[in-house]
């Protein structure tokens, strides 16, 4: 007889409750907006839980039960670049007001900048998740972070680092860097992150979110260039998508899927990924 036994990964009690998920998002956006420098809102965004990110992928592919990988990345990219762009507009008007002044717009709205913060970090590891790459840990989730948000000139820095010819460098060697060598890619990452903030605004939660796309610019189109350098950035990591369909995504999410649900069927109405 086999002693067939449920793989760990599988198994329920190993997974966060909505309830865990819901606290741990909600404690990474206070962190988020008591940070002093950039570097402690990086580390407020490292524990986001990945059954967070699979959650949102799981919406995404049951509300688009006919695409696939490359479709869901489309739809993502295109729901970031506008949410991104909404949110610059919105800090750029608040700071217009009469008699307001920047420093007093932005602080009346630390709170959404922090869950945009968190929301940007949400869609880099979804990406990355779409095309089979999943951070084990802090520091490799770091590493595509802040290469994500620099662009291509942070894949450029990373690939350098390792000494390789492709940009693509989460794709092949993420999983396979030493401690030493991750400490070193990061610390050069946010050495260059570091140059992006101004002295003038550094001291303001807009400032320290510059790489985000908030603060460098206000406004829509500058928030729309922001938010399209961070998509170059994670496609340049991750390289070409890996070809699968949303059913297959949903087999792969398995762990989080209700299986009494109802089957997934198209909507008309788009499933937006970045939705409480």
């Amino acid at each position: 007889m086999f002693d067939l036994k449920t793989p760990h990964f599988f198994r329920p009690e190993n997974r966060a409750s909505n309830k865990q998920i819901a606290t741990a998002l909600r404690e990474s956006v206070t962190k988020v907006r008591r940070a002093s420098s950039f570097g402690e809102v990086v580390d407020a965004l490292l524990d986001i839980p990945s059954e967070h990110i699979d959650n949102k992928l799981l919406q995404l592919a049951k509300a688009h039960p006919q695409a696939n990988a490359a479709d869901l990345e489309k739809i993502l990219n295109k729901q970031y670049i506008r949410r991104t762009a909404y949110a610059s507009s919105a800090v750029g008007a608040g700071a217009a007001l009469p008699g307001g002044g920047t420093g007093v717009a932005l602080g009346l709205t630390a709170g959404e900048l922090a869950v945009y913060a968190v929301q940007t970090t949400t869609y880099i590891l979804g990406v990355s998740r779409l095309h089979g790459v999943r951070p084990a840990d802090r520091e490799q989730r770091r590493a595509l972070v802040l290469s994500s948000l620099l662009g291509e000139e942070g894949a450029a820095i990373v690939s350098d680092q390792l000494g390789l010819s492709t940009l693509a460098w989460a794709r092949s060697s993420l999983k396979n860097l030493s401690s030493p060598t991750l400490g070193q890619v990061n610390k050069a990452l946010m050495k260059y992150a570091s140059k992006k903030l101004t002295r003038r605004t550094a001291g303001r939660i807009a400032g320290r979110l510059i790489p985000f796309g908030i603060g460098a610019g206000v406004g829509y189109l500058s928030g729309k260039a922001v938010a399209r350098r961070t998509t170059e950035g994670v496609q340049a990591a991750l390289g070409p998508i890996r070809d699968i369909s949303s059913q297959d995504l949903m087999v792969e999410l398995a762990p989080v899927i209700d299986v009494t649900a109802e089957p997934a069927h198209s909507s008309k109405v788009e499933a937006d990924f970045f939705a409480d």
